[in-house]
């Protein structure tokens, strides 16, 4: 079990958390191997203030290596990052929040004292961090778990809770890795919502997935890496209208369930005229 990775206590903040200045993420040439194998090959990546950004790729594309290398937990081998115009700093990270692929929550810890502790390392006063912890649980249906241990909740509630530490803070970047694994679809569209939200609010936003089609509809930019390399770039809308994302969407029935002939748009577009089985999936070959 990993922990989520706080760089260093900040320091005392006073007052109501919230965004401050917009930071812009701006990576260059960034590049990382483990041993032979090549991580990130001169990877190039802006993510604007305000603006959700996904990043898309396949399993072993780079996209946890690249979000390790933020957040300082990996030394890049080439490139540089910056945020705000000048060179990614420690200090930067503690205004940050972190979500990682894996669980990274203390199993033994009650539900609302696990929010209330990464909002202490993140600076906030025991006061402040109890009640943005609570407003924030309570807007994720969690509030009435607050006593319960983490790992006596479902995993859902765990991976909500997760995001919980990472946006108590008020953070001014949100980097997550994999956020939505998991979850179901309202709980999908609760945390849709509030990352809108801290984007409206001058937030960047960076998460990784491999759902293509959450990321149409959340994101207003992606990035797409594979096999280290960034491979399409932009926003959505752009994207969209140019042809560069398609999303094909399959259907598995069951082979007794399907027609002996396939359906007229299906025998027009030169599929073949039947299915082929293969076990108990049926799938229409072209």
């Amino acid at each position: 079990m990993s922990a989520p990775v706080v760089a260093e206590r900040g320091p005392a903040r006073t007052g109501t958390a919230g965004p401050a200045a917009p930071q812009g993420i701006r990576v260059r040439d960034l590049a990382y191997a483990f041993g032979a194998r090549v991580a990130l090959d001169g990877v190039d990546v802006d993510v604007r203030p305000g603006v959700i950004t996904g990043l898309l790729g396949p399993n072993g594309a780079g996209k946890t290596t690249f979000m390790r290398i933020l957040l300082g937990v990996l030394a890049p081998h080439r490139g540089t990052v910056l945020v705000g115009g000048r060179p990614l700093a420690r200090a930067d990270r503690v205004r940050w929040g972190y979500m990682p692929q894996q669980r990274g929550l203390y199993p033994a810890m009650k539900a609302g004292d696990q929010v209330v502790h990464f909002a202490r390392l993140h600076g906030l006063s025991r006061r402040e961090a109890a009640a943005q912890a609570r407003d924030l649980l309570a807007r994720l249906g969690l509030v009435d778990r607050w006593a319960d241990r983490t790992d006596r909740l479902s995993g859902g509630m765990q991976q909500q809770l997760q995001l919980a530490t990472a946006l108590v803070h008020a953070p001014e970047v949100v980097v997550l890795d994999e956020p939505f694994s998991g979850l179901d679809p309202s709980s999908v569209a609760l945390l849709s919502e509030l990352l809108r939200e801290r984007a409206t609010a001058g937030c960047t936003v960076l998460f990784s997935s491999h759902q293509l089609d959450l990321v149409q509809h959340l994101c207003e930019e992606i990035v797409m890496v594979d096999d280290g390399r960034v491979v399409l770039a932009g926003e959505v809308a752009d994207l969209r209208a140019r042809g560069d994302l398609t999303a094909i969407r399959v259907s598995i029935v069951p082979v007794e369930d399907l027609p002996d002939e396939p359906p007229a748009a299906v025998a027009a577009s030169g599929a073949a005229s039947a299915p082929v089985e293969i076990g108990t999936i049926a799938v229409l070959t072209s």
